[in-house]
Parts: C-alpha cells; structure tokens; sequence
C-alpha cells in the first residue's frame, strides 16, 4: 500500500491490523473504512465508513445507535431486493407492517482491485458479493471511494462514492423500498448517511429551498444537514449531490432531522427498479464534509465545485 507525504490538502491511506482502512490527513483520520465489521446476522452485515470526520476533527456520523443498530455511518445498502432484506432489522410487509423474517442478506468484501494516495487524493477500489440469507450471490458490486478535494484552510473535503452491481443472480432482481411496499414516508435504500445524535434537530437545505418538513420524497440535485456538536459546540455541514450520471436513475431525499438524524440517496422512492440477468447498473454520488454552517450561496458554490468537476477528478 502506497504512503504520500503527509501536508495541508494532502491525504494518505494506512491499513490498520483489525483491517479497517483509514484515510489521514495530518493528525486526523478523516474517514475509517470498516471493511469486515462484526455486525450480528440480523442487521445484515456489510462495510461502511464510520467515523467521518471533518478537517477539523468533528465526529459526523453514528455507528449502532440503539434506536436502529443496522444504522452504521454511511453505507450503500437496500430494504427491499426481491424479498431480500440487506438493509438490516426487520423488513416491511404489505398489511402486515414490519415483520421478523429469515431474509438478512450480507454484503461482504472479496478482492481488493486498487488502493491509491497520489496525486493529492485517495481511492479504494474493491469487489464486494451481496449474499443472500441462504448465502447466493444475487450482486456482484465494483466499489470506487475517492476521496479528495481537501482545503484545510477552507474546511471541506469531498468522497465519491461510485458502486456499480451487476446482477448474478440468474433471474430479475426487483429494487424497492418500504414506500414502494405500502408504507408512506420510508423510500430509503442506497447510500445511507446517520448522523451524530447531537444533530437531531438539525437544518436541512436543499438546492430549491426546501427544509426537512418538505424534502422528503423530494427530488433535487443536492441536500445539505447541518448539526451542532456537543462539547465543542461548532457546526458543521454534510452536503449531498446526485451526480449528473445518475440522470436515468435519480435521487428522491429521504431525510430525517427528527427522531434521528438520517439522509439517504433514495433512488428508489417512488417506483422500483428491475434489474435483469446479467445487466449492471452504476450509481454515483458525492458527499462534501465542511466545517460550519454555509449560507445557502456557499452551499451551492461546494455543489457546483463537485458536480461541475469529473467524477475521477
């Protein structure tokens, strides 16, 4: 694994001896990749980043919280595949609510493909097999994480997160979500954010004006949600944007600030996707880290920063 000179706006990747990858930037990890976690059977284990951090150090995600412990920083992740449940708990059934099943599918690492620090940026990139409970491979998926655009003087960096699927499962594969299943107001499935507990309450934004109350099930190029820590007291700003590439498939928010603070890129919302023998599908998304609380210019200048760049840099 490579090492890059440690600077302002300079990050590099170090793998840990429990596996995890982690991405430094000076004296702070910015993000830990838990590859392998140990997450019992029923909330269907799978990787995912926790913590994020900003430039500053602040802890921006959650792991395990006690309400919903399949809840696991940021991770891509569906409710609702063709009665298999990767999400975690228990699955939503029509008119009979959410129900204890045997359907806990896992989603688990198998090869790395590429692990880069140069250039002023990092990037993972590995396959991973999506199991189902009875342990068939129905996805095989080819996951990019890059990290990059890092300011220490302004406050932000940004991950890309690219996964592309590829149905291995020999018949259709049908994508929903709760919504999609009779339950109003539960579209998530894809990339998942949970917040820090501290943000409950939260301001949510979005790129046409919309605030938590209106922005679920709502279809806009960009989200952001801005919480205040404990202790310190600062703020700081996660602001999520649909990649143009996604223009087939697009994001509808489903998002939280109250019980919990949660943001999905829910592109299954409102109807399901099918996903034939053999056929891939690609979704990407951006997801900018930033130290305080931007007005509602700043945020679209960082919007217009990731959206308007390429998705490899």
């Amino acid at each position: 694994m490579s090492r890059a000179a440690v600077g302002d706006g300079t990050p590099e990747v170090t793998e840990e001896p429990d596996g995890r990858v982690c991405v430094r930037l000076g004296d702070v990890v910015l993000a830990e990749y838990v590859v392998a976690p140990p997450t019992p059977a029923g909330d269907s284990p799978k990787p995912y980043l926790h913590p994020l951090r900003t430039t500053a150090g602040e802890i921006v995600t959650a792991v395990r919280p006690h309400d919903h412990t399949w809840h696991n920083g940021l991770q891509f992740t569906m409710a609702h595949l063709s009665g298999e449940n990767f999400w975690g708990g228990r699955t939503y059934v029509r008119g009979r609510g959410y129900t204890p099943l045997d359907n806990n599918g896992t989603v688990g690492h198998v090869r790395w493909e590429g692990i880069d620090d140069t250039g002023g940026h990092c990037e993972l990139r590995h396959e991973l097999a999506w199991r189902t409970a009875a342990g068939r491979r129905w996805l095989t998926e080819h996951r990019t994480l890059h990290f990059g655009d890092v300011s220490r003087e302004s406050g932000h960096w940004t991950l890309t997160w690219s996964s592309r699927l590829r149905n291995t499962s020999g018949h259709e594969l049908r994508w929903g979500s709760p919504v999609t299943e009779g339950r109003d107001t539960a579209g998530y499935g894809g990339l998942f954010w949970r917040g820090p507990r501290s943000f409950v309450g939260g301001t949510v934004r979005t790129s046409d004006g919309k605030s938590a109350a209106d922005a679920m099930g709502h279809r806009a190029p960009w989200l952001a949600f801005t919480g205040q820590h404990d202790e310190s007291l600062r703020t700081s700003t996660l602001l999520f944007a649909d990649s143009p590439d996604n223009a087939a498939h697009p994001t509808a928010w489903y998002v939280r600030a109250e019980p919990f603070p949660v943001v999905s890129f829910a592109a299954t919302y409102h109807r399901p996707w099918l996903l034939e023998p053999g056929e891939e599908l690609t979704l990407t998304h951006h997801v900018v880290v930033i130290d305080g609380a931007p007005d509602a210019a700043g945020l679209a200048r960082h919007a217009a920063r990731v959206l308007g760049r390429s998705d490899t840099d």
